[in-house]
Parts: C-alpha cells; structure tokens; sequence
C-alpha cells in the first residue's frame, strides 16, 4: 500500500443526535446497533483506523435543564463506544427548536485527525432556534450567540463532511427545518437524508462509510496525479480549472468511479426506503474532483505545517 493510502485511509465518524424526546426509536436503534455498524465498517478494507466520537443536545434552560450538549470524545475502543452509546436516552426538549448551534460549534472543535475522513452524521427532527416563524422561546436565535450556517462553514473549512438525517414525521411539522437540515449538508458538502423508519438508520451509516471509504481511493489517485502535473510543470503555475481538466481526464483514461447511495442523487423530501440506500457505482463528476482536490490540498498543508 502507498504512503498516500496510509494517510488517507483513516476514519473519523461523528455521531450528532438530538436527545429530546421524540428521537427514541431512532436513539434506540443506534443503541442497539452500534457494535453491527461498527464491525461493518471496519471490514472495509480502506478503513486501515476507525474511530467515533458523540455529540448529544438538547436545550437551553429553561426550556430544558439537564444539559445543553454533552461530548464523547473520539474513540477507538468498541467498549468505551458502546458505553457512550447506551449512555444517550431522549428526553424532555421544551419549546420546538433545540440547541443545533451548540452542537454544531462542539463537531467543528473536536479533536479530528488532520488526515483522517471526517463524517459527521446528524440525527435529528427539530430545527435550530432562530428560524422557525412560532413556537420558538429563543427566536433570535441561540441565546449563547453561536450561528448554525457559520459553524457549517466552519466545518466545511476543516474538512469535515455532514449528514444531515432528518426524521420524519416530526421535522415535517416545522416551516424551516428541512431546509436548514439541506443547507448544512450542502455547505459541508454532504448530503440530507429525509428518513421515516428508525430500522434503515444501520443500511444508512454503514452506507455513507463506505461512500465515503471509497472516496478515499479516488483521493490517493488525486493525489499522485497532483504530484505528476506538479513534476512535470516544475516553475508553472496552472489555472484551477487546467488542473481540474488534467486530473478528470486522468481519472476517466484511469476508468476509475465512485460509490454512492442512490439518496445522494435524488433531490427529494420525502422519506427514503430500504432501496435508496444502496449504493451505486457511478461515473466521477466535476464537483468530486473539486472537492478530492480540496481534500487533499488540506491535508498536504496539515502535513507541510508538521515537517
């Protein structure tokens, strides 16, 4: 296996779960689940180092006393995960909206491996405060000042990917909540994933690690195509889009696609069934190669910065 494929095949996988009351079919399953999801995960055989981490919330007081957010730091120890895991139960919530922009500022400040995949899956039903028309006692927002969108560009800068899972029926209920949910996806250039059935939340993680694993792939190939165009052009400095031009062609002579779940390519808000979560092989678009690029550039000033 190459040095490239050594720094890219690491795995940091982010659960963020709203803990109120209304998420306990689908906190349950996670609990009862998570060992499954690990051991799936980790036979992939890109994923050389897993780790996960958690992000509970709830609310702010009053709305809400027992806590705001709480944090499992990343781990890589089954026990200790599952421990962490089973610890989550749903619970009170107060008025509709819940604390996202909490949780959103603890992802981005987590300990993240600079050269480690960095997936957050965020599980949740409400929106943050700020945007709902009614029915929210903090309606200019999070009373602590933290901004959603700015905390999702924050994420986004870091190289950290979201999922946003919302959980129908209830995030139904609210005017703004979906299309907050789609934009964090969008910013971090995740993706949203409408789900009504707690059962398929398994079929999901497992489908957007292995996505995501696979990328990696396309990602050491971008990589040693960015060395070559570099090697051979020594002094040169080539647009963005000439490099883009070079490594989709190198790519596509390469033969090389990508894996994806069929959720990611349909643009809809109704919820997904069993089948939209597999995955499907696909031709590389442009915006996959951006965003290799983009993730490798990161991680190369990660490993500039160390030498």
């Amino acid at each position: 296996m190459s040095d490239v494929t050594e720094k890219l095949g690491q795995l940091d996988l982010c659960f963020m779960v709203d803990e109120t009351g209304s998420m306990g079919p689908y906190i349950e399953t996670v609990k009862q689940k998570i060992l499954e999801i690990i051991h799936t995960i980790r036979v992939k055989e890109l994923c050389s180092s897993l780790r996960i981490g958690l992000v509970g919330y709830r609310d702010h007081p009053p709305e809400d006393t027992s806590f705001i957010t709480k944090i499992f730091a990343f781990n890589d120890d089954s026990d200790k995960i599952q421990e962490a895991i089973v610890s989550m139960y749903a619970d009170g919530g107060g008025d509709g909206p819940e604390a996202v922009c909490d949780a959103l500022f603890d992802i981005t400040r987590l300990s993240w491996r600079e050269k480690a995949s960095k997936i957050v899956i965020w599980m949740g039903d409400a929106p943050p405060h700020g945007v709902e028309p009614s029915g929210d006692n903090f309606p200019k927002g999070c009373p602590e000042g933290k901004n959603w969108k700015t905390e999702a560009q924050r994420a986004y800068d870091k190289g950290i990917l979201i999922y946003s899972v919302g959980c129908f029926p209830e995030i139904a209920a609210y005017k703004k909540a979906v299309d907050v949910y789609k934009e964090v996806a969008e910013i971090t250039k995740g993706s949203f994933i409408p789900l009504e059935k707690a059962n398929l939340l398994v079929s999901l993680i497992t489908g957007v690690a292995e996505s995501e694993l696979e990328k990696l792939k396309i990602e050491e190939f971008v990589a040693q195509e960015l060395q070559k165009i570099q090697a051979e052009s020594p002094g040169v400095t080539l647009s963005e889009s000439d490099i883009e031009m070079r490594v989709s062609s190198a790519l596509k002579e390469k033969g090389m696609k990508r894996k994806r779940m069929r959720a990611e390519t349909v643009a809809t808000s109704a919820p997904v069934e069993e089948a939209d979560l597999e995955l499907e092989e696909q031709e590389i678009q442009q915006d996959d190669v951006k965003e290799a690029l983009r993730q490798v550039r990161l991680k190369k000033l990660v490993e500039d910065d160390e030498k």
